[in-house]
């Protein structure tokens, strides 16, 4: 019989489209009155592939474990920052603002946390910041770390370009609108744009953003706004683990309640292990992850880019992704480096 966790792997883009689908075309419809620009607007001139490189700043625990932001920040790195929501507070906190933040979650109004939410106070007791991973500084005194949180974004959002989805909810939109943003919009590839009854088509013929392939995770999607939007050469990625460090409880991992209430005592049978042979750690992934680590090695094996990981952790390596330690990459592209 199949391992339960290669079931999964199989049956995840069923799932997501399941569980998402209907929301992401509601929210679509609300964000319509928004698309002024779009992501069309962001890309430099028809031509090859543009000099230079990118760093994608994802929200993986390693960010915190290896000092990534301080060190590309000491560094004096100058080529184009591109964050993920889930990285973007600890990047302000840090005193690195990205050049671009992105964003695509269809789902959650706990994503506005990750921009500071100022309705906090009035919303349902959520443990999700208590128990991530991602982030932990917000986990802790909630609601000073949140006005702290919205104080930065607001303070730097007139700096930052948000590439935001059309799927993204409205209490994101409205976060990214009043702390002064440019916003920059793109429709998610949800299915074959070649079918009749298509609904990626459908979006575009809604607003006539950009379709976007985001491999179904935000990091994906940052990777390319770097690699296809942008057409950098090389693009590096850092807290990009797909995966959970030797030793993090279950119930710290980010889709622990879903497999709890869906197989309960068998949740050990969907956690996959993963031997990284550079760093001689065993790292775990659930079925989410690993598939968004598949889509990613299949997606940067077709792109004209060189990936570089530098994450220093996690799950994500294999021929289409070069490894190589942060320090190593920022001493080569910046002479003046001080990175370690």
């Amino acid at each position: 019989m199949e391992p339960l966790a290669q079931q999964l792997i199989k049956l995840m883009p069923e799932l997501t489209a399941t569980r998402s689908l209907d929301k992401a075309v509601a929210n679509v419809a609300r964000n319509q009155p928004y698309v002024q620009r779009t992501i069309a607007d962001l890309a430099p001139p028809a031509g090859e592939a543009v000099p230079g490189s990118a760093i994608v700043i994802a929200a993986g625990p390693s960010l915190h474990r290896t000092r990534s932001i301080a060190r590309i920040r000491e560094s004096g790195y100058d080529g184009d920052l591109i964050a993920v929501d889930g990285a973007l507070g600890h990047c302000l906190r840090e005193g690195l603002v990205p050049d671009y933040v992105v964003t695509l979650d269809p789902l959650s109004v706990r994503i506005c946390r990750w921009f500071g939410d100022p309705d906090l106070a009035s919303r349902e007791d959520d443990d999700y910041f208590r128990r991530q991973e991602m982030d932990p500084y917000l986990g802790r005194d909630e609601a000073q770390r949140n006005r702290e949180l919205i104080g930065l974004v607001n303070r730097h959002g007139p700096s930052i370009k948000a590439v935001i989805c059309t799927s993204s909810t409205p209490e994101v939109t409205r976060r990214c609108l009043e702390s002064g943003m440019a916003l920059y919009w793109w429709n998610p590839m949800v299915d074959d744009v070649d079918r009749p009854d298509s609904v990626t088509k459908r979006l575009y013929q809604m607003n006539r953003a950009p379709c976007m392939a985001s491999g179904g995770n935000v990091g994906t999607a940052a990777w390319m706004v770097a690699s296809q939007l942008l057409r950098k050469r090389e693009v590096a990625v850092v807290g990009m683990d797909l995966g959970y460090a030797p030793g993090t409880p279950l119930e710290k991992t980010q889709y622990y309640p879903e497999l709890r209430e869906l197989f309960g005592d068998r949740l050990q049978e969907a956690i996959i292990p993963v031997e990284n042979p550079y760093l001689r750690e065993t790292w775990f992934a659930d079925p989410a992850y690993y598939w968004y680590r598949e889509l990613f090695l299949q997606m940067a094996a077709q792109a004209r880019c060189v990936t570089v990981n530098c994450t220093g952790g996690g799950i994500l390596f294999g021929q289409s992704v070069r490894w190589m330690p942060l320090g190593e990459f920022l001493a080569s592209r910046c002479p003046a480096s001080v990175a370690s």
